[in-house]
């Protein structure tokens, strides 16, 4: 029946405008912080590796750690506002999960206390994205979060726009070099760049683009929400944007990785949508491919490097190099190092994590010990903390995926059920098979999920709770 409502002009229009009757535009001053600095966090992760092209090379480790940077001053924030009842429990089960990663943390610290506080904050730090979200939306700031996710949709233009110029630039020009200033083109393909666009390097850009998956239909949700105009044409302009730019980065893990979230997404919509719902989903699939295929008709030499990757890596099918990923993913910690942990507990949290070579001596010798090099989440984790942090961290992540789901489940309108599945696709592709641990812009984006379903929950409970709300 909620379907059926929603499916009817009449009943929709009734329901966005009893939307925007509710939407309250005034936030506290603590809000207005978290909001902005939630705003300058996006900033940072997007444009981070462009600006360390740019900046003098002495401020590239600044420029490096301003995420973590920013990520603290939310985390001071959140401890010293008024907090709601969802930022209240998101904050409870972090701590919780750090009292967990005591053992660790303290092992870590015989061999390197800075290390210690460097490895808690890549496990520990980044649920204060979802706390954060909580307290600057709830309980009923559309247009601020509407204008979060419009900043991450307009910077889906400008990523692009580099992306292609990166691809018909030579390897020797700026842009096309490292952070460094090194030369990137042995990562080429097919004679075409593997690009990373505003980014440090192409995982990010890749993390960046598998987010996207939940952040543009979060962003044309609450456009409608508003009752603001031009959605369709902005839907086909930046769905053409992010096809252009996850294919030009030739890399396998934004194609493949945009395409399990969209599969999950899609398997959930079946399970908690309406027909009629599920039809337009489809309809909207089908216009990604129509757009898919045009472009590339029209502009194969986007599509080059990845074609060459494509073609260089598997004779057989890209369900194999799937099935490839998902067994590294899950089952790497198994062959991930030829070293076993020396212990219960490992050898100490962080070891492998980008940037801990710079802060600390015990982990630059790990990183460049032969054989010790770990990629997978679980090799990762199996060697940073031994059987005790895989059941500690997966446990924590498997519980985050179940509340993601639990609240899909619950949500009755059903626009923010169909957002809700696409936030779970990508934290359940995301939370199973991503690096999570050595990549903190990825775990941005993955607590910035968690946040914004939380959010539509209050949201939806919100609005059923007004009076005089109905559905008719």
């Amino acid at each position: 029946m909620q379907a059926d409502l929603i499916d009817n002009p009449l009943a929709a229009h009734e329901i966005r405008r009893q939307d925007r009757a509710i939407v309250d535009t005034s936030m506290s001053k603590s809000q207005r912080t978290i909001h902005r600095l939630l705003c300058l966090l996006v900033l940072s992760v997007v444009f981070e590796g462009i600006t360390r092209k740019i900046a003098p090379q002495s401020l590239g480790i600044l420029i490096f750690f301003a995420k973590d940077l920013i990520t603290i001053a939310l985390l001071l924030m959140c401890l010293k506002s008024t907090r709601n009842d969802e930022a209240s429990r998101l904050l409870e089960i972090a701590g919780r999960f750090v009292l967990f990663l005591l053992p660790c943390i303290v092992l870590t610290a015989f061999h390197d206390p800075l290390l210690a506080i460097f490895g808690m904050k890549q496990y520990a730090l980044f649920p204060t994205v979802a706390i954060a979200m909580c307290l600057a939306y709830i309980p009923n700031n559309y247009r601020q979060i509407f204008f979060l996710f419009r900043l991450i949709a307009i910077s889906v233009v400008l990523t692009t726009c580099v992306a292609v110029a990166q691809n018909r630039l030579p390897a020797s020009h700026w842009l096309n070099l490292t952070t460094s200033g090194e030369d990137a083109s042995i990562f080429s393909a097919g004679g075409y760049m593997r690009v990373s666009s505003t980014f440090p390097f192409v995982a990010q850009y890749c993390f960046y683009l598998n987010a996207l998956c939940y952040c543009l239909p979060a962003f044309f949700v609450f456009h409608n929400l508003l009752g603001l105009r031009g959605a369709t044409i902005q839907l086909v302009f930046l769905l053409g944007m992010a096809i252009i730019g996850t294919f030009v980065t030739g890399s396998r893990s934004s194609v493949i990785g945009n395409a399990s979230i969209l599969a999950a997404a899609g398997l959930l919509s079946m399970v908690f949508v309406g027909v009629k719902s599920i039809i337009k989903l489809s309809a909207l699939a089908g216009l990604g491919i129509v757009v898919l295929f045009v472009m590339q008709s029209q502009h194969p030499e986007l599509f080059a490097a990845y074609q060459a990757r494509l073609d260089g890596v598997t004779e057989t099918s890209q369900a194999t190099e799937v099935e490839r990923r998902v067994e590294d993913a899950l089952l790497g910690w198994s062959h991930g190092s030829v070293h076993a942990p020396p212990s219960l507990l490992g050898y100490g949290l962080g070891v492998m994590s980008n940037g801990a070579d710079k802060l600390s001596n015990y982990a630059f010798e790990w990183r460049n010990n032969p054989g010790s090099w770990t990629e997978t989440d679980q090799a990762t984790t199996f060697f940073e903390g031994g059987w005790y942090l895989i059941i500690v961290w997966d446990g924590f992540r498997l519980w985050v995926i179940g509340y993601s789901f639990a609240i899909v489940a619950k949500l009755s309108r059903m626009e923010y059920r169909i957002l809700g599945c696409f936030i779970a696709g990508f934290v359940l592709i995301i939370g199973v098979t991503g690096t999570l641990a050595i990549q903190p812009p990825l775990s941005i984006w993955w607590w910035m999920a968690v946040g914004l379903i939380t959010c539509l929950s209050h949201f939806d409970r919100e609005r059923m709770a007004q009076p005089g709300y109905s559905l008719a």
